[in-house]
């Protein structure tokens, strides 16, 4: 965790009070700051956003939306730290908050946004001084630049465990027993937990699946508590190949962060599993976790993470000798794998010992790696490349014993997923693999009429379908690769900004070996196109929209506030009205005050960019300005209500007319 920010704050916070030039009570601040910093401590990260921002609201200081930044990293909200970050930088004159331009780039690649994160990383580590921020940054750079090597991994199909498995909040550890069932580590929650004394038990507890017949995995039941030790976060969860030992790890949180973790074994008696106790020999003074019983110089061992002393980095992968049921002492694998920071969740399958880490070069957060053994040494780490890793954590690589069907744990997007604390990608699933036999494959490129074009978007849908299977972006390059199915239609829509999108459709019927379907298409540039507005002619900002009962700008809607900033700098004495509607459900006077502090939301976007307050008047017009029937007591749509949720700019004084860009 980020803490240097607002920790700095607090220290020194009331050399920031009494420095501005604001009526600020020194009491209330104090105490926003005591309530945002105990937050965030605790974890708490959207109460230690709110409280920044009302401290943000009375003094001004930039630290404070740094800190903000930081917790939206801490909720792996990337969208929205990337924006803080962004604005920050951009009103930082004198370099104060130069270090952050690498937050801002890691940001940026957490959301594939490769080539923007590139040219930041780039630029920041030519100029750092700092050695390890720069050693981060080359990092992250040899990260990107490798991508173009990394494996494509077609032949696995990887899927969202549904509802059975995966829940709104975190799951980890997917482990296999011998009888095909999955066990699996979950919070189960559909709300964030707070700890007021009513929580109830909230821990994560270890589960168990059983696979049918038809390959799906049925609603999950809870070990009893010999497992599940109340109080405890079990998890981490894995079986010695003949399913008669089960390990996992016992932890104890405080203040967010991992006070101690221990390895447990548990022995199958009967279909039962016995009552657990520790691994003495791998937990003693450390926190050990991540169990996973394998192989090495021929005999069995425990491989296992721990940042006991003598370490390389946070987490180290060790290995414990098991001889006659006894646990030999630690031994660390070495600086081959093991690196300056953090490793975990090792696998060991076949002369292979699959980990993530965020030490070596990857494409995401954590990546997956996978490292041989030649009965002497580790080969160097090697990323697994597509669909196994992501711009985000991937972790918890593991197969069934036969090798053809497997998972992995990731906060990717996916269409299924659930919202929790307030953003899509929070939280950990289980995602599914089947790795295939018959490999039929698409491969689409994608050009213009100057060559290859890069930072299109392709959209895969099957058959009849309205919803996209696949959707990918790719940033660096203008190739795509997609695994299809066999026996089904498929359409693909190629998208880009600025350009007139594309269509193929293709089958593969018939296709009984493996097989690539090769696809390419020129996109058409869209002609610039100018319209001109007068005064009080009104313009919709199609973009911005919020969430239900909220005021909060949505990442999506600054690309209409971008531009609408872009006409407020090419038209100087340009001053407008910048007005939000609601539509006629609800209170009236609720959607006047909502509509209001969307507006002044809006305002205060453009504020915060360095337009002059007073150019721009913020007015909340609530339900009085309905652009249809639907009036209170009307029955409409879902889409006829959409169209009076809206958000509308005009021109109010300076020039009589401006001429804005206009998509065909």
């Amino acid at each position: 965790m980020k803490i240097k920010y607002y920790l700095f704050l607090y220290v020194f916070m009331f050399v920031s009070v009494l420095a501005t030039a604001q009526p600020v009570q020194i009491s209330s601040f104090e105490m926003m700051i005591n309530t945002a910093v105990t937050a965030a401590e605790g974890g708490d990260y959207l109460t230690a956003i709110e409280w920044f921002n009302k401290a943000y609201d009375e003094t001004k200081d930039a630290n404070l939306q740094v800190a903000v930044a930081d917790m939206y990293i801490l909720l792996r909200d990337y969208p929205k730290a990337e924006k803080i970050y962004e604005r920050i930088i951009k009103k930082d004159r004198r370099d104060e908050f130069f270090d952050i331009r690498l937050d801002w780039a890691k940001s940026m690649k957490s959301q594939s946004k490769y080539k923007q994160a590139l040219d930041e990383l780039t630029s920041f580590a030519s100029t750092v001084e700092n050695d390890s921020l720069r050693k981060e940054a080359m990092l992250e750079i040899k990260g990107i630049r490798q991508m173009e090597h990394y494996p494509e991994n077609i032949e696995a199909a990887i899927s969202f465990a549904d509802e059975n498995i995966n829940s709104p909040s975190a799951e980890s550890s997917p482990a296999f027993f011998t009888d095909g069932s999955m066990y699996f580590s979950s919070m189960n929650s559909k709300q964030p937990v707070t700890l007021d004394g009513d929580q109830g038990e909230y821990h994560a507890k270890i589960y168990v699946s059983s696979r049918g017949a038809d390959g799906e995995f049925g609603k999950a039941s809870v070990l009893d508590e010999a497992i599940n030790r109340v109080g405890f976060y079990n998890t981490g969860v894995s079986f010695s190949d003949d399913g008669e030992r089960m390990y996992f790890t016992r932890e104890k949180y405080q203040n967010n962060k991992v006070e101690s973790s221990q390895i447990y074994l548990s022995e199958r008696k009967g279909d039962q599993w016995s009552a657990p106790y520790p691994i003495d020999v791998v937990n003693e003074g450390n926190r050990s976790r991540h169990p996973y019983e394998g192989e090495l110089f021929g005999s069995k061992v425990l491989y296992f993470t721990s940042d006991m002393p003598g370490g390389y980095g946070g987490f180290d992968i060790y290995y414990s000798p098991i001889s006659n049921g006894e646990y030999g002492l630690p031994v660390n694998l070495g600086p081959v794998v093991n690196t300056y920071k953090t490793e975990n969740s090792p696998f060991f399958k076949d002369g292979i010992l699959y980990f993530s880490s965020d030490g070596h070069p990857g494409m995401g957060g954590m990546d997956i790696f996978q490292s041989k053994w030649d009965g002497s040494k580790w080969s160097e780490p090697a990323n697994m490349g597509y669909n196994y890793n992501t711009s985000y954590d991937d972790i918890f690589f593991r197969l069934n014993q036969s090798g053809t069907f497997g998972a992995l744990v990731s906060n990717r997007l996916h269409k299924d997923k659930k919202k929790f604390k307030n953003t899509l990608t929070c939280c950990d699933d289980i995602y599914l693999i089947q790795i295939r036999d018959l490999v039929i494959d698409l491969k689409l490129l994608v050009h213009d009429d100057k060559g290859n074009l890069e930072g299109a978007t392709v959209e895969l849908y099957e058959g009849n379908s309205k919803i996209p299977t696949q959707t990918k972006t790719n940033t660096l390059s203008n190739d795509f690769g997609f695994l299809l199915d066999s026996d089904r239609s498929y359409m693909a829509i190629i998208t880009r900004q600025g350009y007139h999108p594309d269509t193929v459709q293709f089958n593969t019927n018939g296709i009984f070996d493996d097989y690539t379907v090769k696809k390419s298409v020129i996109l058409r540039t869209k002609p610039a196109s100018k319209r001109t507005i007068k005064r009080n002619e009104p313009i919709v900002l199609k973009s911005i929209y919020f969430e239900f009962n909220d005021d909060k700008i949505l990442p999506e809607a600054e690309k209409d506030l971008g531009y609408l900033k872009s006409l407020m700098d090419e038209y100087p004495d340009l001053v407008i009205e910048l007005s939000s509607h609601t539509d006629s459900r609800g209170n009236n006077k609720f959607n006047l005050d909502l509509s209001q502090r969307r507006a002044n939301s809006t305002k205060n976007w453009l504020v915060n960019e360095g337009v002059e307050a007073n150019r721009i008047k913020a007015k909340g017009y609530g339900e009085t300005r309905l652009l249809n029937k639907c009036k209170d007591g009307v029955k409409c749509s879902e889409e006829e209500h959409q169209l009076n949720r809206r958000s509308e700019f005009r021109i109010i004084a300076g020039p009589q007319t401006i001429e804005i860009s206009v998509e065909e």
